[in-house]
């Protein structure tokens, strides 16, 4: 009896060791999985992150164009009007500044 019962004693732990090691091939299968699988989310996660970006980085860009070209516009209408309202005086101050070389210098004519 007493060498049947080493020898199933014997053949416990082997059957043991067997579902022990089954276990940490188990358990290093599963790590595995699980590592892979968060670096897929990471992955995905900063894909959509940067497409998210991409697509903010050009809205912004288009609302930015599109407000420049309005304030472009606004200036050139103010540049225009101002032109057109200081157009009319460019020949009274020329005739002034005729008037005041000619009285300060003298005219060609007088020669």
């Amino acid at each position: 009896m007493a060498e049947n019962l080493a020898e199933g004693i014997r053949e416990q732990e082997t059957m043991a060791k067997k579902i022990v090691a089954e276990a940490n091939v188990e358990s290093a299968n599963i790590l595995a999985t699980a590592q892979s699988d968060a670096e897929q989310l990471i992955k995905a996660n900063k894909q959509q992150c940067h497409r998210q970006w991409r697509e903010k980085v050009t809205e912004t860009e288009k609302n930015a164009d599109a407000e420049a070209k309005k304030i472009f516009a606004e200036g050139e209408e103010e540049a225009k009007l101002y032109y057109d309202e200081k157009k009319g005086s460019v020949e009274a101050v020329a005739k002034w500044l005729v008037k005041e070389v000619v009285a300060s210098y003298g005219s060609h004519a007088d020669e």
